[in-house]
């Protein structure tokens, strides 16, 4: 049985901090699937790097000369990390996947916070891509699993070690600002991004895997992160509420950290509307609680000495002036 590991999407954000963990354990050989090469990340980690042709089925399989991708690297295991871009790049790798006779083992890029139900496709066009995936995935042969977190901590705790690319969602805590969606009193889970990669690489040892796990860094509510994140700055925020009205209506609070990634979705007006669009349809999940695990099997329950950073601790280490030292 192969110990290789392919990391599509290992080149930045959880990926990378994925192939850290990897490389970190001793256990596998890592390879990471690109887009294009990168040979800087081959120097940095010395592992290779593999161009994927993501569009394209047939391309993930055989290489040039009649090479075969995920055969002929021995690759057992896919973890995908890829950011979607166009309608069907992962269920490519996942039919390519399913077609290899060496790769036995499947994580989507679902890394969500939560975990949707077949009627939500009508709600919101992030729930449609993952679900699209786990229905693929279904049908092939594969083991696999889903792995839900939450919400990123790295969004409000710039002071952890991170590839995250920031997102205010409803609350910034760097600019002492919020926006929550409904009453913010539900549970709310939170969790670093190299935690969610240390669960991961435990989860490759198990022989048989569920078909989702599920992880809690810390569990707290969107009014407890800014009570708690005020307390530690020193600071009172500028705290707003959004109905369920206003959301239905694909609208949310602006907070100060919006206006900058406006740019990265098409510019200011195009990425308002985009930004705000995609904030208000995950409010309203989260609005209806779709954030507490409670019930569900959790990774931290079953790797006890796998300890997750905590809230406090995650916030003290980026606001407090020691941790600045």
């Amino acid at each position: 049985m192969s110990s290789i590991i392919a990391v599509a999407g290992g080149s930045g954000g959880l990926g990378r901090a994925l192939v850290e963990r990897l490389k970190a354990s001793g256990q596998y050989t890592v390879l990471v699937l690109a887009r294009q090469k990168n040979p800087e990340l081959e120097q940095h980690f010395g592992i290779r790097v593999v161009a994927a042709d993501y569009s394209n089925t047939d391309s993930l399989v055989r290489l040039q000369r009649g090479q075969q991708l995920l055969e002929d690297q021995q690759i057992d295991t896919v973890i995908s990390a890829i950011n979607p871009r166009g309608p069907s790049p992962e269920l490519n790798l996942i039919k390519a996947a399913d077609r290899s006779k060496v790769t036995r083992r499947y994580i989507p890029s679902i890394w969500s916070g939560v975990d949707y139900a077949e009627e939500d496709i009508k709600r919101s066009h992030f729930a449609a891509e993952k679900i699209g995936l786990t229905n693929a995935l279904k049908k092939t042969t594969l083991q696999w699993t889903a792995i839900y977190l939450g919400v990123y901590l790295d969004y409000y705790a710039p002071g952890l070690e991170s590839y995250i690319h920031p997102v205010a969602i409803c609350v910034d805590t760097i600019n002492n600002a919020a926006g929550i969606a409904g009453t913010g009193e539900y549970p709310v889970t939170l969790t670093w991004s190299f935690d969610v990669a240390k669960y991961t690489v435990a989860l490759l040892h198990l022989k048989g895997w569920e078909n989702k796990y599920f992880i809690v860094g810390s569990q707290t509510t969107w009014n407890e992160l800014v009570s708690l994140t005020e307390d530690v700055k020193g600071v009172k925020f500028r705290v707003s509420y959004d109905s369920v009205e206003k959301m239905l209506n694909g609208e949310v609070t602006e907070l100060p950290a919006h206006v900058g990634a406006y740019v990265f979705l098409g510019g200011s007006q195009e990425g308002k509307v985009r930004l705000q669009g995609f904030l208000s349809a995950l409010g309203l999940f989260f609005a209806r609680g779709s954030l507490s695990y409670e019930g569900h099997q959790q990774l931290n329950e079953m790797f006890p000495d796998i300890s997750p950073i905590g809230l406090r601790d995650a916030l003290q280490k980026s606001f407090t002036e020691n941790s600045r030292v």
